[in-house]
């Protein structure tokens, strides 16, 4: 679940954007007072956004910025002179004053791009080789081996040979490779 990290120098600010956030159904939300305290917040959450102005009481918005974790992206809401002309990738920006609907929105918005940001990761790890074990690189090698020796194949012919016959008959590599080496 994301969480809404709200540090703004005074409680009056934050309690009235938590507010219109809670009316809206967003539960998960942290209220600190400066950088710091806002990147303690983020280094234990997964997913969220960090709301503040452009300058907190310890440090500008930039400096959070070089240490964003992967899955937070920053929304200021400052004055429209404060808000000029910082356009960062992660960054979104409302002026002063922010109306309601227009904060809900964009925290909205900003939630829903991340979430799909988090799928698409997801879906690009699952997508990945996992790593073969010694012992099942070790049979491959093998199978290679003997193709090699008793064909007269190059090893990438070999390789090629056991990974075609390996999804002409929809199995893993390692299992064509333990055929390979029990019929020679």
């Amino acid at each position: 679940m994301s969480q809404i990290i709200i540090a703004f120098p005074g409680e009056r600010m934050s309690e009235k954007i938590r507010s219109v956030l809670m009316h809206a159904g967003i539960q998960n939300i942290q209220i600190v007072s400066n950088g710091r305290e806002a990147l303690r917040e983020m280094q234990e959450g997964n997913t969220g956004i960090l709301i503040c102005p452009v300058r907190l009481k310890d440090m500008d918005y930039t400096g959070l910025l070089a240490d964003l974790p992967q899955f937070f992206s920053i929304l200021l809401i400052d004055s429209a002179q404060s808000v000029a002309g910082r356009r960062e990738s992660d960054v979104m920006a409302l002026t002063l004053p922010v109306k309601g609907t227009a904060l809900t929105d964009t925290v909205f918005m900003m939630l829903a791009q991340m979430e799909h940001i988090m799928r698409r990761e997801k879906k690009k790890r699952r997508e990945m080789p996992r790593k073969r074990t010694p012992e099942e690189q070790k049979k491959i090698d093998d199978a290679k081996a003997l193709l090699m020796e008793r064909n007269h194949m190059t090893e990438p012919e070999a390789f090629r040979y056991i990974q075609k016959n390996s999804m002409d008959m929809g199995r893993s590599l390692v299992e064509t490779a333990e055929m390979v080496i029990a019929m020679i």
